[in-house]
């Protein structure tokens, strides 16, 4: 069985397992990243438990090479769309029964909601880190989303190569895209196009009567089985089914690669506050995060961290201002909705 097949049918069981990078879990690799007493701290607690929006298939790869830096330490996973997991983590907090260590949320105004929540941290290598952005000194970007297109080479030979070539007629009825309120990826993407390329844009893309999708996820396995053809995707859902064979190709479109760093923190009421620091720590550093870049094409706002491997150097990113991405987001979205005929 192919390396992509098998994650397709592991994917439509819901159980998603990958193997992540073969680092060796000696005691001096992880002295590199966190001090030996807070290794030990970590694995007398035993496990961690990380409610994310980022997909499934991504938080796995990393809880991977982390829990091969750090066997003693296990990684449970609660992953669900920014709206669905703000709601949960709202609902767990009022009866005070949040089994969160970590919280990572892909849409920094409803982790702004969430921000008493969170406990105050900071990594051992803040100085190094771009903080332009930050929504709230307790949040961290652990990866930094990137949307960009994908198709499928075997069904496609005319791939677009920006944003305004998905709206040609050859595309009629071929492209898949998740709704734009989804999350916080998904409302970054419709955000810059309209903001870029004009309400018409979202008018012309509805026109190409796309298929719809709640998650990326689900999205990147249609593709792949020639479900659709084309779709506007982010890197982390390709990258891994492209790198295991899957007939998957990733272009980044010449107008702009929207992005969307992470909210990440420690949440005040931790089960495991030790594990949390470890894993917070190492997802923080420069280890860390090149795992995030390498094996996911995520971005990195970390000093010296590397560039993902495929991205044209000097490519054009878009973020969105902080006060408009907040602001803008609910009209928006029930715009786009009507526009969409999505219900």
């Amino acid at each position: 069985m192919t390396g992509w097949l098998a994650t397709l049918r592991v994917r439509a069981g819901m159980l998603v397992t990958f193997f992540g990078l073969a680092l060796a879990p000696s005691y001096a690799l992880a002295q590199d990243c966190c001090p030996k007493e807070l290794v030990d701290a970590a694995t007398k607690e035993g496990k961690v438990v990380i409610y994310s929006g980022l997909l499934l298939e991504s938080e796995q790869i990393f809880a991977d090479a982390f829990m091969k830096r750090f066997p003693g330490v296990k990684v449970d996973i609660v992953r669900a769309p920014g709206g669905r997991l703000f709601t949960r983590i709202q609902s767990e907090a009022a009866a005070n029964k949040l089994g969160a260590d970590i919280i990572d949320m892909t849409d920094r105004g409803l982790a702004k909601q969430m921000e008493p929540l969170y406990a105050d941290y900071a990594p051992p290598n803040a100085k190094d880190y771009d903080r332009t952005h930050a929504a709230s000194p307790k949040f961290w970007p652990r990866a930094v989303q990137v949307y960009a297109i994908s198709y499928n080479p075997a069904l496609l030979n005319n791939p677009p190569a920006s944003w305004a070539d998905l709206l040609k007629p050859e595309y009629k009825g071929k492209i898949g895209r998740v709704v734009a309120g989804s999350g916080g990826t998904t409302w970054t993407e419709n955000m810059f196009q309209r903001k870029t390329l004009g309400l018409d844009y979202w008018k012309g893309f509805a026109a190409q009567q796309p298929r719809l999708f709640e998650s990326n996820g689900p999205l990147a396995t249609a593709l792949v089985r020639g479900e659709v053809q084309v779709a506007t995707l982010l890197v982390n859902a390709a990258l891994p089914m492209e790198r295991d064979g899957a007939p998957i190709k990733i272009v980044y479109p010449t107008e702009g690669l929207p992005i969307t760093p992470e909210s990440a923190g420690i949440t005040k009421t931790a089960p495991n506050p030790n594990a949390a620091k470890l894993f917070m720590d190492y997802s923080m550093s420069l280890e860390g995060q090149n795992v995030m870049v390498d094996k996911l094409g995520f971005l990195s706002l970390l000093k010296g961290a590397n560039s993902p491997k495929g991205m044209p150097v000097g490519a054009k990113t878009w973020l969105p201002d902080g006060d408009e991405y907040e602001k803008l987001r609910d009209g928006w979205i029930a715009e786009w909705n009507t526009i969409f005929n999505y219900r």
